[in-house]
């Protein structure tokens, strides 16, 4: 792979990487955000429901809507939708804008999970296919199984809030990494 391939298929472990963090890293956190927003747990659970339902819902029809309308459009508008989502969760005033805001959140996983794959595996040649879709399966099962260790630390460290808000540089580095490969196309030209 060359280095613009390197870069894309890194950019879209990201995105990987969040979406499937998201599913698992606010479990620990649950007692301190049960706390801060003084909420009951089985009205707090919803937050976690609407991630994981909403999630499975749209997964297939948004890659089908990125095939449609393309791919990187589609990932770019997921990508916005999950940092609103996180933004939103992070800022989350009551437990109604929380699963709201997770709401979002996970729509815009929905978008991202299935457009990183795309793009991922048709950033490379048919004999490095099977190295982008190694990655990117190590990279989603890492990341949920990493999610309630990471958010215990987050929570620990920096309060609960952060295992939402710190999306946003992650967020960030992956809208920039395949905008950076676009400039060393050109440059290559």
């Amino acid at each position: 792979m060359d280095k613009k391939q390197k870069i894309i298929t890194f950019a879209m472990a990201i995105g990987i990487f969040l979406c499937m963090l998201d599913t698992t890293i606010m479990n620990i956190a649950l007692p301190k955000i049960q706390t801060g927003l003084n909420v009951s747990l089985e009205n707090l659970s919803w937050a976690l429901n609407i991630y994981t339902i909403t999630f499975a819902v749209f997964t297939i029809p948004c890659a089908r809507i990125a095939d449609l309308l393309g791919k990187n459009k589609v990932y770019l508008i997921g990508l916005t939708a999950f940092l609103l989502g996180s933004l939103f969760s992070g800022s989350a005033p009551n437990a109604g804008c929380l699963i709201a805001a997770r709401g979002i959140q996970s729509l815009g996983a929905a978008i991202i999970f299935p457009a990183s794959m795309t793009i991922g595996i048709s950033s490379v040649n048919i004999e490095n296919r099977k190295t982008v879709l190694t990655v990117l399966g190590i990279t989603q099962g890492l990341a949920a199984a990493l999610g309630p260790t990471i958010g215990g630390i987050i929570t620990q460290y920096l309060g609960w809030r952060y295992i939402f808000l710190i999306n946003l540089p992650l967020i960030a580095l992956a809208i920039i990494l395949p905008l950076l490969s676009c400039h060393l196309k050109m440059k290559k030209l």
